[in-house]
């Protein structure tokens, strides 16, 4: 009986012993691991690293091989967050795009995917509206993303050819329409006159203008918006909210130059109640001959 007890103790003091310097002393090290293996916080983290690295170096061939073995519901929700970011801290243009083209890639269809691979849908044409008192909702978010232009950058794995827009005249104000709202806001919607042939006969429809700059100046400082964010309101729309009193100059694309119109903030007359005029701006242009 007590070889036995001599013996487990033996046992037990070289179990712990062992997991002592298994777990403590030398633990083991893992290198070179194939990715779908890493626990699910080291996966996100490396998801993550992968399209940064894709938006930086636009290597696709790296970048599937990267992800490779890697579930598309585990990437899909990552890329999605890290295009959202990419805008919103303002990253180059060409690294939101390539962003935007793996989101699209993995099957994420939101309004930034759209916009940045120049995937639209078709919109019903607007009818311009004299000034009246209805304005779009104050509470509408202003748009503050990096702004893409009219020539996205070809899908990964598909081979395309890049449009080219058509040049455009010069913007002008077609409607307006006025609000009393606290805080003021500017909105712009920007659309595009195109002629149409429909059995032999021209017609003229309106087209939104999605990914064009939209800039405001004023004395000491400027913003931007891309028109595009809020699809709900069109693809041509975007908005600002600004100071009540203050002079903006609008400008379309480059903030240089004659503005298309300059616009006070005023308060409202005591008909229209307490506040400050908020403005919708129709813009139209037209493709040059």
């Amino acid at each position: 009986m007590k070889h036995w007890g001599v013996l487990i103790v033996g046992l037990t003091l070289g179990l712990a012993a062992g997991l002592l310097y298994t777990w403590v002393i030398s633990p083991p090290e893992y290198y070179d691991t194939y990715p779908p293996l890493l626990d699910k916080t080291y996966r996100s983290e490396w998801i993550q690293m992968t399209v940064s690295a894709y938006g930086a170096e636009g290597n696709w061939n790296r970048t599937q091989l990267r992800l490779q073995g890697l579930s598309e519901a585990e990437i899909r929700p990552i890329a999605a967050t890290m295009l959202d970011q990419a805008i919103a801290a303002g990253r180059p243009l060409v690294i939101v795009q390539r962003i935007a083209k793996l989101a699209a890639f993995y099957g994420i269809d939101t309004p930034a995917v759209q916009i940045y691979t120049g995937e639209h849908s078709a919109v019903p044409t607007p009818t311009p509206t004299t000034t009246s008192q209805t304005a779009p909702p104050a509470s509408a978010p202003m748009a503050t993303a990096v702004p893409p232009t009219n020539t996205p950058l070809p899908v990964p794995t598909l081979t395309t050819t890049t449009p080219i827009s058509p040049p455009l005249s010069e913007f002008h104000i077609v409607s307006q329409t006025l609000t009393c709202s606290n805080p003021p806001h500017i909105a712009i919607s920007l659309m595009l006159s195109h002629t149409i042939t429909v059995r032999r006969r021209e017609a003229v429809e309106w087209l939104p203008l999605p990914g064009r700059e939209v800039w405001l100046l004023w004395e000491d400082g400027a913003d931007r918006a891309v028109t595009g964010f809020n699809p709900e309101m069109g693809l041509g729309y975007a908005d600002f909210t600004v100071a009540p009193g203050r002079v903006y100059k609008l400008y379309i694309d480059v903030p240089r130059g004659a503005p298309v119109s300059t616009i006070q903030v005023e308060p409202c007359t005591s008909s229209e109640g307490e506040g400050w005029i908020s403005r919708l701006l129709v813009l139209l242009t037209q493709e040059d001959d």
